[in-house]
């Protein structure tokens, strides 16, 4: 079932629009003039009958079908074309132009004065006009127009004179009406700012959470302070994780996709609770691949130690998931550590990302590495000392690097 357009365009209320014959706050505008109306006809039409005022009488029950067109219009009708709008506009307002004015005549200014408190603010708060200085401006025009009508009706004695208990008991019953209708609004019209808080709010929280995804909270802050400011960093002791899985192009072959995606989803979310438990920084995937950083952006002594554990864990994780699923599941690792630039590039899709020899070297050292195993360097292996048990591979010749002694991490020593 469509949604009622009456709710939805009051919760919109605070959002400006420009002027307009059709529009939102418009509409909530018009609609409530139209509903306004229409209760106070049927609540004064019974007082004018038992006063015998006559001429009330008479405008109240020819001019009650321009409320009831209008409720049609803006409450029943609202996707109609803009001139139905425009005319059910013209007929309320001269409406309640003519309906002021005849009382004001007739019973004097007193009896009127409810008009100028229920217009004032309806036009502040649902006048079309998107700026609050024009509806302002609309709704100070009002008030003169009411003040030229007061000096007006001074002068002129009116038709049926009240008397003062009467007077005050017919105004006291506007007063009511115009209170209640204001408060209505008012409490209304505070909801729907609520609502829409709460609804920003979550929506400031939503991308808050995507951000933190995307970056580390220290740069996600730095990029909210300074948008404009591009972000690079040097870092001279970092280590650089690569972990790749083995046979991934072959898996993919003979698998449903949605089988091979819920084996990578399984992986990397292992991967990711990994990190997170480490405190370490996952910098990105591509494709099968993993990369992680440790010591960035914030420094810490303990990088290398911190990948490896992390390496480690790693590890066993495929070997636990292999074990459930049945498939030939593996991963390479490799790490190096050593300077980096880091920072964030782009406008859109930007990402923290890492560049420097210390990157490709440690790509290099997963995709020289042997299934199963965690490939580190000398640099790494100097890094980690006597705590780690470390296996010498030997020298490894490294595309654009020439031969380099590497090692195979297999584990904490003792």
């Amino acid at each position: 079932m469509t949604p009622h357009w009456l709710p939805a365009a009051w919760a919109r209320l605070r959002r400006p629009s420009g002027a307009g014959i059709g529009n939102a706050r418009w509409r909530v505008f018009a609609a409530s003039c139209a509903l306004l109306g229409l209760v106070a006809h049927l609540a004064l039409l019974p007082w004018f009958l038992w006063r015998g005022i006559g001429e009330l009488v008479v405008y109240n029950l020819v001019t009650l079908p321009v409320y009831l067109f209008a409720g049609w219009v803006f409450v029943l009708r609202p996707g109609l074309p803009r001139r139905w709008h425009l005319v059910g506009t013209v007929g309320v307002a001269l409406e309640l132009v003519g309906q002021g004015t005849l009382a004001t005549w007739l019973l004097g200014w007193g009896s009127g004065f409810h008009y100028f408190l229920l217009l004032v603010p309806l036009v502040v708060l649902f006048s079309p006009f998107g700026k609050p200085l024009q509806r302002a401006l609309l709704s100070f025009a009002v008030g003169v127009a009411y003040l030229w009508l007061w000096d007006v009706s001074s002068r002129h004695v009116p038709v049926y004179v009240l008397g003062a208990d009467e007077l005050r008991g017919y105004l006291a019953a506007n007063f009511a009406l115009v209170f209640v209708v204001v408060m209505a609004i008012g409490f209304l019209f505070e909801r729907a700012a609520t609502r829409m808080e709460g609804e920003l709010e979550h929506e400031r929280s939503r991308s808050e959470r995507l951000l933190l995804n995307t970056l580390p909270a220290a740069i996600a802050q730095r990029l909210k302070d300074d948008p404009g400011q591009p972000i690079a960093e040097r870092h001279a002791e970092v280590s650089v994780l690569f972990c790749d899985i083995v046979g991934f192009t072959q898996l993919a072959e003979r698998l449903p996709a949605e089988q091979l995606v819920d084996i990578l989803n399984r992986v990397f979310t292992g991967f990711d609770d990994i990190v997170d438990r480490h405190g370490v920084e996952k910098i990105k995937t591509i494709g099968d691949a993993y990369m992680v950083a440790a010591g960035l952006p914030d420094p810490r002594d303990d990088h290398a130690d911190a990948l490896a554990d992390v390496a480690l864990a790693m590890v066993a994780v495929v070997q636990s998931l292999r074990n459930g699923l049945g498939n030939a599941l593996d991963v390479r690792i490799g790490i190096h550590s050593g300077p980096v630039v880091a920072g964030v590039i782009g406008r859109r899709k930007f990402a923290y990302d890492l560049w420097g020899d210390v990157v490709n070297t440690a790509a290099r050292m997963e995709s020289h590495g042997v299934p199963g195993s965690i490939q580190v360097t000398q640099a790494t292996a100097t890094l980690l000392g006597q705590a780690w048990r470390l296996e010498p591979r030997g020298d490894l010749e490294i595309k654009g690097k020439g031969p380099m002694p590497v090692f195979l991490l297999q584990g904490r020593a003792g």
